[in-house]
């Protein structure tokens, strides 16, 4: 009945603005700021953990909200990741399990909202900047196009054009790919995965991040009288590695700790489970190289890490911070070396797991709420499948029937509540069941790794065929297998 009520005010609402007039509860209703990173491995915040990269805005945002611990995204790929959690449906529900894919978003979709999209119809200005929807980067963001974005997701939309790798300054290609250099192409130049880093020559503002945020913050001001959903994504530390000079300078490379390597780490990994690595990317036997892809890595951190103070200080200074609902995530984890792997595209925990930070202002105060402070920790498992209805739920809108993820307002209530006994990611074929004790990892040949993180966290030692643990296995098989089986996968044309 509650949730009828609200629904109702905001519909009633929305009816009165389109007449021109505006109603008391537009300036109850919160705003919501969501910010995406792309490529983001939570080992390299500082909130999470991380001795070396300093993230002090992202740092602070996580002092005043709730900081998952155990947060993972459904595909550890740019596309099917985003289109997940901006429908609310696992990727293979959603019919995107590849960047490839991204195109059929909005015809599997249909008729049914995203999660801006939920927020638009019910009278909040929606905006997108940049990449939210799966853009290709570098060349989207040189061509300064949408991609394949959802249209009814937004009142507006804003590209964020930049020179990504053409960008002035020093340059170093640390791998081995073959690279076009053609300022008149944007695709198929090969810097799509390529540790091609670029130490720029000024302040940045050319740079894709800086434009974004420009634009976000002239947004916040523009529409601070009326509730707005304002989604930015922010490209960094996508590769290409680029970032002004004074960006790297806390990071030289001589000074950057490597991932721990232990002897033998590939013996009980299949071959199915073998990600992008040194040996295939030209890194293994080069530590210095790998030394500055961290330093590249951390100083593309940094400064994306800027961007978002600079956000944050906008709705500071229009006196929004109380009455906004701010969201930081990932699209998907990263590894840094981690098993000698780099990059994305593995069930692994550093690629699978994400940074999300909830922060609502002292002004959303749902039922149960009323004694959030925030600077909290939950160790709960979650999915990034999970922000479409707690973003609903904050603010008093109907969870819609085809979203699968689950409210995490229980959560933010106690941060010791569990609103699912497993994560799942989808990757190649592949499945991760990751329960409070163990990770289960099925990959598309049937091969298994079975890992148990509360002895091993770093998953070095899978036990699927240690004596003692088929048992273990079986069980998690069997939740695997039904939790596919209930999945609601429609058949897409």
């Amino acid at each position: 009945m509650i949730r009828w009520t609200v629904t109702f005010r905001v519909a009633f609402a929305v009816v009165l603005s389109a007449f021109g007039y505006t109603h008391a509860a537009d300036t109850q209703r919160p705003n919501i700021l969501f910010i995406i990173s792309d490529d983001l491995s939570a080992e390299a915040l500082a909130c999470y953990g991380n001795k070396q990269c300093r993230t002090p805005n992202i740092d602070a945002l996580a002092a005043r909200g709730t900081r998952f611990t155990r947060a993972y995204c459904q595909y550890p790929v740019c596309g099917p990741s985003r289109a997940s959690l901006m429908s609310g449906r696992y990727a293979q529900a959603i019919g995107v399990t590849g960047n490839g894919a991204s195109s059929k978003f909005t015809a599997n979709l249909g008729n049914r909202p995203s999660m801006s999209q939920l927020f638009k119809d019910a009278g909040w200005y929606s905006a997108r900047v940049s990449k939210i929807y799966h853009m290709r980067v570098p060349g989207d963001i040189t061509a300064g196009v949408d991609g394949p974005d959802h249209a009814a997701s937004w009142t507006e939309r804003f590209n964020c054009q930049a020179p990504e790798w053409y960008t002035e300054g020093k340059h170093e290609h640390l791998t081995n790919e073959k690279l076009r250099f053609d300022r008149d192409k944007h695709y198929s130049l090969g810097f799509g995965g390529a540790f091609y880093v670029v130490r720029g020559q000024s302040d940045g503002h050319e740079q894709a991040d800086v434009k974004a945020a420009n634009k976000a913050i002239e947004l916040i001001g523009k529409h601070k009288g009326k509730p707005f959903f304002l989604a930015v994504g922010l490209v960094r530390p996508h590769v290409p590695l680029v970032a002004p000079e004074p960006f790297f300078k806390p990071y030289p490379f001589k000074e950057m700790t490597l991932a721990p390597r232990v002897e033998g780490d590939w013996d009980d990994i299949p071959k199915s489970g073998i990600s992008k690595n040194s040996k295939g990317s030209g890194l293994a036997g080069q530590p210095d190289k790998q030394r500055k892809v961290l330093s590249a890595y951390y100083a593309s951190v940094a400064f994306m890490d800027a961007q978002v103070g600079r956000i944050l200080k906008a709705l500071d200074e229009h006196g929004l911070r109380d009455n906004t609902i701010v969201v930081f995530c990932s699209d998907h984890g990263y590894h840094l070396g981690e098993h000698d792997f780099w990059q994305k595209m593995s069930l692994h925990e550093e690629s699978a797991r994400v940074p999300f930070i909830i922060a609502p202002g002292k002004n959303v105060r749902p039922d149960g709420l009323d004694a959030y402070k925030g600077g909290v920790v939950s160790d709960s498992l979650v999915e990034l499948i999970d922000m479409y209805p707690t973003l609903a739920d904050l603010a008093g809108l109907t969870i819609p029937g085809h979203v699968q993820g689950q409210s995490l307002l229980a959560v933010l209530r106690d941060p010791s509540a569990d609103v699912r006994e497993a994560a799942y990611t989808l990757c190649r074929g592949g499945h991760l069941l990751r329960t409070e004790r163990w990770a289960y990892l099925r990959h598309r040949d049937g091969q298994v790794e079975l890992y148990d993180m509360q002895a091993d966290p770093k998953q070095y030692r899978n036990l699927v065929r240690v004596k003692g643990h088929m048992k273990v296995a079986t069980s998690l098989r069997a939740q695997l297998d039904a939790k596919l089986a209930g999945m609601r996968i429609e058949e897409h044309r």
